[in-house]
C-alpha cells in the first residue's frame, strides 16, 4: 500500500489514551461538571488552571474576505491591542499567534482543494508545537477572514444538511462542497479537511489532537475551531473527549455544529469575533469551577 502524508495522523488518533477518571457531565451543576472533567484529564483531585494557552492559528485564502485581514489581526495581537490581548491577560493565560504564511493565501476551496496532503498533514504537525508551552489548559482559535464560510463548508461534509443550515452565505459553501464531492473526497475527514479547510482549521486539529494524546484539556473556542475539532470527531468520535466547547457565537451553524459534537457550550455571549475572544472568556468559568470543587 502506497504511504499517505496522513499516516502518521492516523496513527495518533487510533489509539488515545483515556481519562485517568470518567468523568461526570451530567451532574447538573455546571461548575462540579467542569471541576470533574478538569480532573479527569489532569489526574488531579485538586484541580487548578495555571498555565492556560490561548493558541491562535493565522490563514488566509485566495479572493475571501479584505486583503492583509490575517496580516493586520497578527499585528493587533502582537501589539496587545487586540480584545483577546487583554482578556488572556486578565486570566493570566499565554498567548501565542502562529502565523499561517498569510502572506502566501490557500486557494479557495471552490474552485481547487486548499491544501495537498502533504501541506495539510505538515500543517496539522505545525499546529501541534503550541504544547511546546506545556499548557494545562489549551484555547486553540483561529485568525481568517470570514472564518465561518470555512467552517460551514466543513460542517456540511462532514454532517450534511442544507448550506442554509451553516452558512449566511450558501452559495459560496454549496459551490465548495459540490466541487469536492465530484473529486470523491467526503469519506474520508482527512480529506474534506484538506479539500474545505485552511491551514488554520488545520493547525487548530493538530493542536486538539496533541493535546488528546497529552491528555491535556481543551477549550474550544469559535465556530472555525469547533469545525476543526469536527474532523477528529469524524475520525474518532472520543479524540473530542478532552474538549469542552468554550462559547457559542451568533455565526450561523455554530449551535447546530456545537449540538452535532454534543457538546454544551460553557457559556453564551453571542459574539460576532472570535479570534479567542469566547474561548478567553471562558477561562474565567473553568478557574471558579476549580475553587468550587
Amino acid at each position: 500500500m502506497t504511504a499517505s502524508p496522513f499516516d502518521d495522523i492516523r496513527a495518533l488518533a487510533a489509539s488515545p489514551p483515556m481519562a485517568d477518571t470518567t468523568p461526570d457531565l451530567a451532574q447538573g451543576d455546571r461548575l462540579a461538571e467542569i471541576s470533574s472533567w478538569l480532573s479527569a484529564w489532569t489526574g488531579k483531585a485538586r484541580p487548578a488552571v495555571n498555565r492556560p494557552v490561548v493558541a491562535l492559528y493565522a490563514g488566509a485564502r485566495q479572493g475571501v474576505g479584505p486583503r492583509g485581514y490575517a496580516r493586520d489581526r497578527l499585528e493587533a495581537v502582537a501589539s496587545g491591542a487586540a480584545t483577546v490581548c487583554r482578556l488572556a491577560g486578565a486570566q493570566g493565560a499565554g498567548l501565542e499567534a502562529f502565523d499561517l504564511a498569510v502572506d502566501r493565501p490557500t486557494p479557495d476551496a471552490v474552485d481547487r482543494p486548499s491544501m495537498s496532503e502533504k501541506e495539510c498533514a505538515a500543517t496539522m504537525a505545525f499546529g501541534m508545537e503550541a504544547l511546546a508551552k506545556q499548557p494545562d489548559l489549551l484555547v486553540p482559535g483561529v485568525i481568517a477572514a470570514e472564518s465561518d464560510l470555512i467552517a460551514a463548508c466543513l460542517a456540511m461534509a462532514l454532517f450534511g444538511g442544507e448550506a442554509e443550515d451553516w452558512s449566511e452565505a450558501p452559495a459560496m459553501v454549496t459551490r465548495a462542497v459540490a466541487r469536492a464531492t465530484e473529486e470523491g473526497a467526503l469519506s474520508d475527514p482527512l480529506q474534506v479537511l484538506r479539500q474545505l479547510g485552511g491551514r488554520e482549521t488545520a493547525a487548530v486539529a493538530g493542536a486538539i489532537l496533541a493535546a488528546r494524546i497529552q491528555k491535556i484539556p481543551v477549550l474550544l473556542d469559535g465556530y472555525a475551531a469547533t469545525a476543526a475539532a469536527a474532523v477528529l470527531y469524524r475520525l474518532e468520535p472520543a479524540l473530542l473527549d478532552h474538549c469542552l466547547a468554550a462559547h457559542v457565537g451568533t455565526s450561523k451553524g455554530h449551535a447546530r455544529l456545537l449540538q452535532a459534537l454534543g457538546k454544551r457550550p460553557l457559556v453564551a455571549l453571542n459574539l460576532a469575533e472570535e479570534e479567542g475572544v469566547g474561548g478567553a472568556a471562558a477561562i474565567a468559568l473553568v478557574k471558579l469551577a476549580c475553587e468550587a470543587r
